[in-house]
């Protein structure tokens, strides 16, 4: 009896591989073979289930900014805690620290490739997007108030991000809550104004 693959799943394997990759040598030090190994497969079945490098490094940047995404979204309905929704965008733990290096990683590449550019700008807006949903599901009211803390809090997130990742001693999890905390909070004040 043939063996029945789980098409998506081995994507999602592969995807999770060239993350952790990445993630230890940088983007322009990946290979597939690097990924092939990450993943416990072959070349083989890495360019069957992604055309190329590209692809697959494309599907690793997809894969961290989904993750993010994903998480925020799952603990939105069952959490009021506005702080610790945005948390969960900040490298507080390994898994999240990962995604941080993969998206950092495409930064470089994204100022020199227009399509990658239009890639992260789009990531971007979804991002700002997703954090005006949050906003609105603890109560503050939809508008362009709205719109721009949610690009002010992009904005911070971002450094903090930053910072914790370059930095880490420096920047431990209780270090980076307390930092959104004291910086989102005149934010917020002004949009409760």
């Amino acid at each position: 009896m043939p063996k029945i693959v789980d098409h998506e799943e081995r994507r999602r394997a592969i995807s999770a591989a060239a993350c952790q990759v990445i993630a230890t040598k940088g983007l322009t030090h990946t290979t597939v073979r690097d990924i092939a190994a990450e993943a416990g497969c072959t070349t083989g079945m890495v360019v069957h289930y992604f055309a190329d490098k590209r692809a697959v490094l494309r599907a690793a940047l997809s894969a961290a900014s989904s993750a993010v995404a994903d998480r925020v979204t799952r603990m939105t309905p069952e959490s009021d805690d506005l702080y610790e929704l945005l948390g969960q965008c900040l490298p507080m733990d390994r898994t999240r620290l990962v995604e941080w290096q993969v998206w950092i990683a495409f930064w470089d590449s994204a100022t020199h490739d227009p399509d990658l550019a239009r890639e992260q700008r789009a990531r971007y807006r979804i991002w700002r997007e997703a954090l005006e949903l949050v906003l609105t599901s603890v109560g503050y009211r939809p508008g362009p108030d709205l719109e721009n803390a949610a690009e002010a809090l992009t904005i911070l997130i971002d450094g903090i991000g930053i910072q914790a990742v370059f930095d880490p001693e420096r920047f431990p999890p209780e270090r980076q809550l307390q930092l959104l905390r004291n910086q989102a909070e005149p934010i917020l004040t002004a949009l409760e104004t």
